[in-house]
């Protein structure tokens, strides 16, 4: 059967600093492009029946490091794209304690899916266009496919809750680097998770980026 290969993408100078990008157009740093090219050299023996990233900068251009040489197009999808974290983008977690006390620990607790920051979206809001976006390519492939998804960390995870059919509050369970690879395996009667946040790709110097 088919695999779905789930990829964040490498490395931004708000990764490094501890910025939250959400929909922000940040692009990736030289150690993100390198990142990205080690995982890349990983899966070059691997056919994809199709590719897809959000229309972000940063997952975008990662996708294009992956498929480089194959005769696949990339596919960009806006319900792909990180959460929208509002007011928040562009502020570091010291900067948004600094304005509003609690707000990001509130934010970021098990079982709080409803809490948004400020003029963005909330956990069941982020899942709900991963779903239609899974709806969608159900429609167009067969589940002997294999499908590359390029994403973010909180697209990712909820990817990860789609497609193996978990609780929306499992969403918060998952750890993800950047460029890191987890692979979903189509069955007759489900799915499998066969690896998740594997880094072993990347050398030791490109494995501190904050998660």
């Amino acid at each position: 059967m088919g695999h779905w290969y789930l990829v964040r993408h490498g490395e931004t100078d708000w990764n490094l600093t501890g910025r939250i990008q959400g929909q922000s157009d940040v692009s990736l740093n030289d150690t993100g492009r390198r990142q990205v090219s080690h995982l890349a050299q990983r899966l070059e023996d691997v056919h994809f029946d199709a590719v897809y990233s959000s229309d972000l900068a940063r997952t975008h251009e990662s996708a294009q490091i992956i498929a480089a040489g194959r005769d696949v197009a990339i596919a960009t999808d806006p319900d792909l794209r990180e959460f929208s974290f509002g007011e928040w983008e562009g502020l570091t977690d010291a900067e948004i304690e600094a304005r509003q006390p609690g707000a990001l620990s509130e934010r970021i607790s098990a079982g709080n899916e409803a809490f948004a920051a400020p003029g963005g979206e909330n956990t069941w809001q982020v899942l709900d266009r991963v779903r239609r976006f899974c709806e969608r390519a159900a429609e167009r492939h067969d589940p002997s496919e294999d499908i590359l998804v390029v994403a973010h960390g909180g697209s990712v995870r909820a990817l990860a809750v789609v497609l193996l059919d978990l609780a929306d509050t499992d969403f918060w369970r998952f750890r993800i680097h950047c460029a890191s690879l987890g692979i979903v395996r189509n069955h007759s009667d489900g799915r499998l998770l066969v690896r998740w946040n594997d880094i072993s790709h990347l050398p030791a110097e490109d494995r501190e980026t904050p998660v």
